[in-house]
């Protein structure tokens, strides 16, 4: 009985492997995002509150950024996105994070399988949040001090991160700085440091400033490069004309058949058709994710106001995707809305002018005024 019991488990092992190498899904719990058709996973897009495949590369794409799960909640609570009818829970989306089903991966077996489940997150934002989850996995983040640029900042001269330091004075104060640490390891870079509040008060200063009187302008240019890029999806095309000549042949084929021509040469076509016509589906998906998604002047606008309302961590967060700092000169690289990804060909400067930064000198109560030449961009 234990025998015929084995041999049972090792026939349904192979039997449920074959199904999944023909993209067949068998059985077992669907995760959020996903639901079956027809024996196969697809997108569940539609949902009460919104794209779930949208909700879920939103969560990864501003983990990746550095916003903290707590921040990721709220500001899905705030847009009115929920899970069966409640706020998310910490848990939730960390199990979220941590399901490689979203980047596409299936495992049974000690096999992986890539054509199961639509990939909904770019592998490379997938690896970031991995990476993220793994260094926290082993100790605690700090939170008697927070630095508000930590992992957003580089050094202009040698491309080093910028990161933080402290310091005891004679009189006992303790001293906050951001230093190259490319200086610290002995590179040979010369760029100073920069005390950690006066650089954080004039990032923030200047981005709620700026950005405020810049956004008509900002949001102009990025409707443009929206047009521009959805206009410019060729691959999305090709895709859908493929599909097209695809299921021709597979109506040309099935014409053959009924009216009585058949041969094992047109059955093997068949398949080949029907397996070919399955993946350009996939790879729609997958484009239509990119580009179906179309945002409005109102929309654009609401991001960036929502981030200047947030506490600093968070406006950060949501903001700077890149600081890069030299002695005199600062150049801020923002994010996009989630929807609008710009290389760095596409980008655009919206500001550029002298902003004085202050110098303290040791045992100066009064700080001293300085150049300081401020870029900021998309």
């Amino acid at each position: 009985m234990y025998t015929v019991g084995i041999r049972i488990s090792a026939v349904f092992r192979c039997l449920y492997t074959f199904s999944i190498g023909k993209c067949r899904f068998c059985y077992g719990k669907y995760t959020f995002t996903y639901s079956r058709s027809k024996r196969k996973i697809v997108y569940n897009f539609k949902c009460r509150n919104g794209d779930k495949a949208e909700t879920v590369k939103y969560i990864f794409e501003q983990y990746a950024i550095g916003v903290y799960v707590k921040d990721i909640i709220k500001a899905l609570t705030v847009k009115g996105i929920y899970n069966r009818g409640k706020p998310f829970a910490r848990n939730t989306v960390y199990n979220i994070l941590k399901n490689e089903k979203y980047a596409g991966i299936y495992r049974y077996n000690g096999e992986v399988f890539t054509n199961i489940y639509p990939q909904i997150v770019p592998q490379e934002t997938y690896d970031i949040v991995r990476k993220k989850i793994d260094s926290n996995h082993y100790g605690k983040r700090s939170t008697e001090v927070v630095y508000l640029l930590r992992h957003k900042m580089k050094c202009g001269y040698c491309g080093s991160p910028v990161s933080a330091e402290c310091g005891t004075a004679k009189n006992g104060e303790r001293k906050r700085y951001y230093k190259c640490l490319g200086r610290k390891n002995g590179n040979g870079c010369k760029k100073s440091q920069a005390r950690k509040e006066v650089l954080e008060n004039y990032v923030l200063e200047n981005i709620i400033t700026q950005l405020s009187n810049n956004m008509d302008y900002i949001v102009s240019e990025l409707m443009t490069m929206q047009e521009d890029y959805i206009k410019a999806n060729s691959a999305l095309t090709r895709l859908v004309k493929e599909q097209r000549a695809t299921e021709n042949s597979i109506n040309n084929i099935m014409t053959a058949i009924e009216n009585g021509g058949t041969s094992n040469t047109a059955m093997k076509r068949l398949r080949e058709l029907e397996e070919k016509n399955a993946e350009l589906e996939k790879q729609i998906r997958i484009e239509q994710s990119h580009s179906a998604f179309k945002l409005d002047r109102k929309e654009i606008a609401d991001f960036y106001k929502f981030a200047l309302e947030q506490e600093p961590k968070m406006l950060i967060n949501l903001l700077v995707k890149e600081i890069q700092l030299f002695d005199d000169k600062m150049i801020i690289v923002y994010n996009t809305p989630r929807t609008i990804s710009l290389d760095e060909s596409q980008g655009f400067s919206f500001y550029t002018d002298n902003v004085p930064y202050p110098i303290y000198i040791q045992n100066v109560k009064q700080p001293r005024m300085i150049d300081f030449q401020l870029i900021m961009r998309i």
